[in-house]
């Protein structure tokens, strides 16, 4: 959806320009304005409209870190089309170093997708990134990091329930990326890879980092990553690389277990080891050390990704395991095994 002029908020680039400056949530009286730090760079030729974002939740960096590279690195001239990047979208919950929640009303930003303009601040918020940003694109990326108490093997999501045409765009885009697990979910939650639905428009959740952890050379793998996709969809010269369907892994299935209780959580394993159905996989004791609780693998599968704070409290998620396509229970119901060509996914 090429447009001579590239305008997000005040912020306007015309073609052949690279513009910096803050997308802004007005205040409603309960917080001050914020301002969000946002890259416009509009190329001379025409081409795909691309929104790419990072840190939706304040503790997650690589993102960041390699939003800021791309950014720095990519020229107007050398670009056919547009490009929206949001470096930190919830900055308040960044400045505070805070989890998952933002503090002004403790809401988890990728579950108020599309938002509500007259909702609560994250609400708000998430409206405003939803209208101004994803909005006016042809695809987007949403950069995600592990959190601050993440332990996570590289991964992208895409929505499978989208259309067809979405679904399938949005799968490619995750090969592309190329970081492990491309991951069909067919959650509804309110994160950002609704905006497949909302818009009609593919993208993926990547993750890429974990633990707070701000890792130059994760991010300068984001970075790459990312321009491989932009030199497949021909925002910039360059040869990508397509990994073949046999090379991918795909996965249909996630499995996720919450806490039920308050207490301490000691996981057994990290993620990306693989564990048989109904093994032990964590356990939470109270603060004196008695176990309360034992948590078994509900598949043989991998860990996706687990908790690694030890403090944990009712409702939290532990622990995430992801199945082969061919070892899924699930995935074999749906006649996805045996298969390369993942058209149902």
């Amino acid at each position: 959806m090429k447009k001579d002029i590239l305008k997000v908020g005040n912020l306007v680039a015309r073609p052949g320009e690279k513009i910096q400056g803050n997308l802004t949530l007005k205040s409603d009286g309960d917080y001050e304005d914020v301002q969000i730090p946002v890259t416009l760079i509009n190329g001379l030729e025409e081409g795909k409209t691309v929104a790419i974002t990072a840190a939706v939740h304040g503790g997650e960096y690589t993102g960041v870190f390699g939003l800021i590279k791309l950014s720095r690195e990519i020229k107007p001239e050398d670009l056919k089309g547009q490009l929206i990047l949001v470096h930190i979208t919830n900055v308040s919950a960044f400045e505070a170093k805070m989890q998952y929640i933002g503090p002004i009303d403790g809401k988890n930003l990728n579950r108020c997708f599309p938002g509500d303009k007259n909702g609560t601040y994250t609400e708000k918020l998430a409206h405003l990134i939803s209208e101004e940003v994803y909005g006016q694109s042809d695809f987007f990326l949403d950069l995600h990091s592990g959190d601050i108490h993440e332990d996570l093997m590289p991964f992208t999501l895409y929505h499978r329930e989208a259309s067809e045409e979405v679904r399938l765009e949005s799968r490619k885009i995750g090969e592309l990326m190329n970081l492990g697990p491309v991951i069909g979910s067919g959650s509804d939650c309110g994160s950002i890879n609704g905006m497949a639905m909302k818009y009609n428009i593919p993208g993926v959740l990547a993750e890429l980092g974990c633990r707070g952890e701000c890792n130059v050379d994760l991010a300068i793998l984001y970075k790459n990553r990312i321009l491989n996709v932009l030199y497949y969809y021909g925002l910039l010269e360059g040869e990508a690389d397509e990994p073949k369907a046999e090379e991918v892994d795909y996965v249909h299935c996630m499995y996720c277990l919450d806490s039920d209780m308050d207490g301490l959580w000691y996981p057994s394993y990290s993620a990306g080891d693989e564990v048989d159905e109904n093994q032990l996989v964590g356990y939470i004791t109270d603060y004196f050390g008695n176990i309360l609780r034992e948590y078994h693998s509900p598949v043989t599968g991998r860990i996706l990704y687990n908790t690694t704070s030890l403090a944990i409290r009712n409702g939290d998620p532990l622990i995430s395991f992801i199945s082969n396509v061919n070892d899924c229970t699930c995935c074999v119901n749906h006649g996805l095994a045996e298969t390369h060509n993942m058209d149902n996914i």
